[in-house]
């Protein structure tokens, strides 16, 4: 039985995966950043009307 290192090419499997992920993260970034935002909002909404 042959080691699974031979098995597999894990450059170009981490060459993949990077080229994945670069090209990826920025929407995930953008979706994170939207519903940030979209929390921020939903607390000073609730902070304004507790206060009234």
């Amino acid at each position: 039985m042959s080691s699974i290192g031979n098995v597999f090419d894990w450059a170009f499997f981490w060459g993949v995966f990077g080229f994945l992920l670069k090209t990826v993260a920025p929407f995930i970034m953008l979706i994170i950043a939207i519903v940030a935002v979209g929390m921020l909002l939903h607390g000073v909404i609730v902070a304004i009307r507790s206060r009234s």
